[in-house]
């Protein structure tokens, strides 16, 4: 009996420090990029380039902000919103060719990106500016805009970085969302 009790605790405490994949942030519902690929501007299709993704923070370094990010939540990182932001624009059919370049160019600052102030919060906030200019040096601007959106989550998470991350997604896929309706109703 206590060398299966051992066993179970040496397999629970290895899992616990076993590094979790965190799955990517996903761009636009299927559904929704084929209703919104009709709306947009044709001379925007196949057009746009992702520029630079300013804010946020940078990655954990060290062992300790390591741990506490995992304890209290990870903060923005610019690459996944950088790798969602890539994949709506491809959903929408607007990424331009990466080998000629597009003729518009999306910047984007991250301005906040926070989870309810406790580490059990269950509602997160996004705040991104997005700017599309013509590309080139000096290029006009287009469209800039500043987008807050608020994004909530179902109970069941009870690991306060799963609720943290969880939180704020939602709060990121909302402010995706409100850029793709943007970028719909917008004429070059």
């Amino acid at each position: 009996m206590r060398p299966t009790l051992v066993l179970v605790l040496l397999a629970t405490l290895g899992g616990c420090a076993m590094p979790v994949r965190e799955p990517p942030l996903q761009g636009l519902a299927p559904v929704t990029a084929l209703q919104w690929r009709n709306f947009m501007d044709e001379k925007l299709r196949g057009q746009v380039s992702l520029g630079e993704v300013k804010g946020g923070d940078a990655e954990a370094e060290g062992w300790l902000r390591a741990t506490l990010d995992r304890v209290w939540g990870s903060r923005a990182l610019r690459k996944p919103v950088a790798d969602a932001l890539e994949e709506q624009l491809d959903q929408l059919r607007l990424l331009a060719n990466a080998a000629q370049g597009g003729r518009y160019v999306l910047d984007v600052e991250i301005l906040s990106l926070e989870a309810g102030g406790l580490p059990f919060g269950s509602e997160g906030e996004a705040e991104l500016r997005y700017r599309l200019r013509e590309a080139g040096e000096g290029g006009r601007l287009l469209f800039e805009k500043r987008l807050r959106s608020a994004g909530d989550l179902m109970p069941g998470l009870l690991w306060p970085p799963a609720r943290q991350r969880a939180a704020k997604e939602s709060a990121l896929r909302a402010n995706l969302l409100r850029l793709g309706a943007e970028l719909a109703r917008l004429r070059v």
